[in-house]
């Protein structure tokens, strides 16, 4: 089991503050993962939102009241999370208008024209969905290259983008990788959080990790990690069905709308979104940290 705390600090708000809002994710809570103990701290008061297309809950707090606005300096959140290893699930209860919205395009995830073409050039000597999908698996694994050095390219998630580059990190891995697997007609989905240093017990989180699950009738949601694959050939074929448990998962989903947000849709939300006097406020600091406690790592 692991404390996770995220605290945003603001700087340089100015004395003329007529509206303040906030949106936060909120941890995920579903058959790998269990969130308990979750407090906000903070002058504001909070509610929840949840998205319509994907059902991520959201927290979201609002001050119009000036002298709140101005002591809201910062926003600390807390709560205790227990993960296990995610594996193919098979669920009788299957929402097919959530699932529509898994073989759709994003904004800049396409499932059509030449993803079409290159998924099923791909895959034309397959006949079952699992082993056409693992032939996708492997290819991008052979032919990117895990790589930050661009920021025009890497972490942006445009599959097009990292199509010609043959770079990118995870975001743009699994970008292409749902392309290329929706344009075969099969569910596929994004999900994004941050992963959990394995062997250390308490640290910073610097940045975040997605991954990416695809969905067959016999089978159910299967996941996949690509990035990690690529980074770790030796786990190669245990990224293929399964995802460790040292990772926490935040939403699900891109092209995310903010009720009440003026800049939605997002491509994808896993950190603080505010506004300040109805623009963007981006002049602050996220230290989200982590600690293992007790000896209950796992569901």
């Amino acid at each position: 089991m692991f404390i996770i705390e995220e605290k945003i600090q603001f700087k340089g708000l100015t004395n003329n503050i007529t509206n303040l809002r906030i949106w936060l994710p909120y941890p995920a809570n579903d058959d790998w993962q269990v969130v308990n103990d979750f407090v906000l701290s903070g002058p504001l008061k909070n509610s929840f939102l949840v998205d319509k297309e994907y059902g991520n809950r959201i927290i979201y707090l609002e001050a119009k009241d000036k002298q709140l606005a101005q002591d809201a300096s910062s926003v600390i959140l807390n709560f205790k999370i227990k993960r296990r290893e995610s594996k193919a699930y098979l669920n009788s209860a299957v929402n097919y208008k959530v699932m529509s919205r898994f073989l759709k395009a994003d904004r800049l995830v396409p499932v059509n024209g030449y993803m079409k073409k290159l998924a099923k050039d791909l895959t034309k000597d397959k006949a079952s969905g699992l082993e056409k999908v693992r032939v996708i698996y492997d290819y991008l694994i052979d032919t990117l290259d895990y790589s930050k050095d661009n920021p025009e390219i890497c972490g942006i998630g445009d599959s097009y983008l990292t199509l010609k580059h043959k770079k990118g990190i995870c975001t743009d891995y699994h970008s292409l990788f749902i392309s290329l697997v929706r344009s075969l007609g099969i569910p596929a989905k994004f999900e994004i959080g941050f992963r959990l240093p394995e062997g250390i017990p308490e640290g910073r989180l610097n940045g975040y990790h997605c991954w990416a699950k695809f969905y067959l009738k016999d089978k159910g949601w299967i996941p996949v990690d690509i990035s990690e694959a690529d980074k770790h050939p030796e786990r190669r074929d245990y990224f293929f069905g399964h995802i460790d448990e040292n990772r926490v998962h935040f939403t699900t989903g891109r092209d995310i709308r903010l009720k009440y947000a003026k800049a939605s849709p997002f491509n994808f939300f896993i950190y603080p979104y505010i506004e300040l006097n109805g623009r963007q406020f981006k002049d602050m600091d996220i230290e989200i940290t982590y600690k293992e406690v007790g000896d209950e790592k796992n569901i």
